[in-house]
């Protein structure tokens, strides 16, 4: 859910300082995603 709202296309109207504070959080959403599924054995 998280990802869906902080996603880049999502916030392309807002301003461009709420679309890149998305970007960062939408970046560190995608890298703890890839750690759960790194530590539980998910592709």
């Amino acid at each position: 859910q998280m990802a869906v709202r902080y996603h880049p296309d999502k916030v392309i109207h807002m301003g461009e300082e709420y679309q890149k504070g998305a970007k960062e959080k939408f970046q560190k959403i995608q890298e703890a995603y890839e750690n759960i599924k790194k530590n539980r054995g998910i592709a």
